[in-house]
């Protein structure tokens, strides 16, 4: 095998893991691959000797906390990352919530950065990860300001469900992403995850929604009721990164990693 097949493979591991936190088992490594179960097995088996992938008591791999090494060094050398992190920790320590950076990257959100919060109960650490843009919010007020034609793209292929509450009409959903622009923020209660409440606005800068802040934490210590305040902080949040983005050297900021 050439080298460069190598890479491609090693590449193509990280991609399927990373869209399925709960692991794959080897067989659908393979399979996903189209290689022998034996290849993908010794593949697996190197990644893990190195911390890169772990595998857990049902046999399924999933990405290993090896990979943070190399992520969190390349994170806060990204000027337009660091340039927000001051923000998201403010905003985290305001609310005692975790607060997500997220990009547009296709059909999906994926995460640059996160501020874990305070309170004992958090989710799990979405840097690094993705989630459909339909159904989060982040995404969907990333949804609310593309143009017409980049919007009709995305609609006019099927909305996968995630939870009983997510919108899988295409009417319902612009709907809602009407209702995102009027209010200049988006929330969600049980969309993405069950028993997961979120508030998200868009980061501005030189006339584009570039990124997304979000709030969130378990519905038990965020009920419905609480999520305009934390779209409002919200606002305050990405109107500051904005700020702080447009203050720095020009170029676009929060470019999504090559694949």
């Amino acid at each position: 095998m050439r080298a460069t097949e190598a890479v491609d493979r090693v590449a193509a591991v990280f991609d399927l893991l990373a869209d399925s936190p709960e692991g794959l088992t080897v067989t659908e490594v393979a399979d996903a691959l189209g290689v022998h179960k034996a290849t993908a097995s010794r593949l697996l088996g190197t990644l893990s000797g190195h911390g890169l992938v772990e595998r857990s008591d049902r046999r399924r791999y999933r990405i290993g906390i090896g990979i943070v090494r190399y992520a969190a060094g390349t994170l806060t050398e990204l000027g337009a990352v660091s340039r927000a992190r001051p923000e998201l920790e403010a905003l985290s320590r305001t609310t005692r919530e975790t607060v997500s950076l997220g990009v547009l990257d296709g059909r999906d959100v994926l995460y640059i950065d996160q501020v874990t919060g305070h309170e004992r109960v958090v989710f799990a650490d979405w840097a690094g990860r993705r989630s459909p843009a339909h159904c989060s919010s982040s995404g969907k007020v990333l949804l609310a300001h593309l143009d017409d034609a980049e919007l009709e793209r995305f609609l006019a292929r099927p909305l996968a469900p995630r939870t009983e509450r997510t919108i899988l009409d295409p009417e319902s959903l612009r709907e809602r992403l009407d209702d995102v622009r009027r209010r200049g923020y988006e929330r969600s209660v049980g969309e993405l995850e069950d028993g997961l409440s979120t508030a998200a606005a868009p980061v501005w800068s030189r006339g584009r929604a570039v990124a997304a802040v979000s709030v969130g934490g378990p519905s038990s210590r965020l009920p419905a009721r609480e999520l305009p305040r934390l779209g409002r902080l919200a606002i305050e949040t990405a109107t500051a990164i904005g700020r702080r983005l447009d203050m720095g050297p020009p170029g676009e900021p929060f470019q999504v990693p090559a694949r």
